[in-house]
């Protein structure tokens, strides 16, 4: 590999991570910049870094519509499909006098094809939000100070709480193990 090469390779974004790094001067404006870690303070959901950092929640939304949305949104995925699409086309042909069929017979099995397929993604979509709600509302214990901890509903968890597991529960969220009651500290899922 020449000199030249070598040298843009590692001008390149491949190697961001080095060029985000700062010097080894003690700056610690540059904490959450590029090239360190997210810095997070344990039971501080008031604090700071949890003010002025918008973190996402823990509440998990997995449906695709609203009731709002469901109409115009389940149309267009309908339409997406080029059979359906294809079948819309002839069925507004078959409204002029060029079609050899009628109108009826074009455009009646389309609207039973969408019109069924529509009642099934908004059956699959209510089941969906009825296992986010259940998920959302399963609970777990939070550290609140003083070594008590609170139940509390799953969505309700912030960056930096400590939590809970007990053996053979769910885990709510993305977590770090911070102690184990196995005595090599391992953790058995």
């Amino acid at each position: 590999m020449g000199k030249d090469r070598r040298k843009k390779l590692h001008l390149s974004k491949i190697y961001s991570f080095r060029r985000g790094k700062g010097g080894f001067k003690d700056d610690n404006a540059q904490i959450g910049g590029p090239g360190f870690s997210r810095v997070v303070y344990c039971n501080e959901p008031g604090g700071f870094e949890a003010t002025t950092k918008n973190y996402a929640s823990n509440y998990v939304r997995t449906t695709k519509y609203t009731a709002a949305s469901f109409l115009p949104k389940a149309l267009f995925e309908q339409f997406r499909r080029v059979a359906n699409f294809y079948f819309l086309v002839t069925g507004m042909l078959s409204f002029t006098s060029l079609a050899p069929y009628s109108a009826v017979s074009s455009v009646f099995p389309l609207i039973i094809v969408i019109g069924a397929t529509m009642v099934k993604e908004g059956i699959e979509d209510w089941r969906r939000k009825q296992q986010d709600i259940e998920m959302n509302n399963r609970k777990v214990k939070i550290h609140r100070g003083g070594g008590v901890f609170d139940l509390t509903e799953w969505r309700n968890i912030r960056v930096g709480d400590i939590v809970k597991v007990e053996k053979n529960e769910f885990f709510p969220a993305d977590l770090i193990l911070l102690s184990s009651s196995y005595d090599d500290a391992i953790m058995l899922c």
